[in-house]
């Protein structure tokens, strides 16, 4: 079976689920609780002390652009919500077929092993970038629904930077941001994938991916394990931030880059050897 034909039934398997579709009314309904919030309270509250005790501000500054990037600003969307999606559908990836009695049909196909698993991969691939380019869609068109057209005040809490970028260049950041983000979640479906092949129940692969994420991001803040952090895939979920320097520092993207790339390839590489493995013991 050819890998389109695979990659092309496993999309059709999982956008069949009611579930999948869950996922992107949640990012809508987030979308516009921040739309809301923000129509509603005023300037995102990175922005209040800037307008509020610095500066003079002349002009929107709520616009179309801003609601995308609070959206990648505020940790729950990328760092929490949109892993827990990705973990609930690619984690039933394999896993799911075999609770379900289907995964030695699926074995027992003519054609090789690695395109079946390798369909599914993609799938997973697909979908995580999906969740994040639905999510910036959605705020975009909220944004400019809400608020109309306009340039992108950043206020960094990081490096306590402030720039406006005028609403070209900030069309260009906020794609950059988002299709960095995609990456990122793209190696997390690598790593529901991997443990979907390895657990038989779904629930407990979905849980597994989630909970590595959480002891990930525990290590981050514990200094005696500095020394592995560098080696964590959420140590480089954040390269979507560095689309909002003033200058982007290309050597820290194309550093945090290569770490997603071997987090997206390492864990596929592993799942198709398990999966192979089960072509024998199913």
């Amino acid at each position: 079976m050819k890998l389109r034909t695979t990659v092309r039934i496993e999309l059709g398997k999982m956008f069949a689920q009611r579930g999948t579709y869950v996922g992107y009314a949640v990012l809508a309904v987030l979308v516009g609780l921040v739309v809301w919030g923000t129509w509603r309270y005023g300037s995102p509250g990175s922005l209040r002390p800037l307008v509020n005790n610095e500066f003079i501000v002349g002009g929107k500054l709520l616009t179309g652009p801003l609601i995308p990037f609070v959206l990648l600003d505020i940790p729950i969307a990328l760092h929490l919500l949109i892993p827990l999606l990705i973990a609930t559908v690619a984690g039933g990836l394999v896993a799911g077929e075999k609770q379900k009695g289907t995964l030695r049909p699926i074995l027992t196909r003519p054609g090789p092993v690695p395109s079946l698993l390798g369909g599914k991969l993609i799938a997973g691939w697909l979908h995580a970038a999906s969740l994040v380019i639905f999510l910036g869609l959605c705020a975009l068109l909220g944004g400019y629904l809400a608020f109309g057209r306009g340039d992108l005040p950043v206020v960094s809490v990081h490096d306590a930077s402030f720039a406006i970028l005028a609403e070209p260049r900030a069309l260009v950041r906020l794609a950059l941001g988002y299709g960095l983000g995609a990456v990122a979640m793209m190696a997390i479906a690598s790593l529901a994938v991997l443990l979907s092949t390895i657990c038989d129940n779904p629930l407990t692969a979905a849980g597994l991916t989630v909970a590595i994420l959480l002891v990930f991001q525990a290590l981050r803040v514990m200094p005696y394990f500095e020394w592995l952090q560098p080696y964590l895939v959420t140590e480089y979920i954040s390269v979507y931030r560095e689309a909002f320097a003033g200058a982007i520092d290309w050597a820290k993207v194309g550093s945090s880059l290569s770490y997603l790339a071997a987090y997206i390839v390492l864990p596929a590489i592993l799942a198709m050897i398990i999966f192979q493995r089960k072509d024998v013991l199913c």
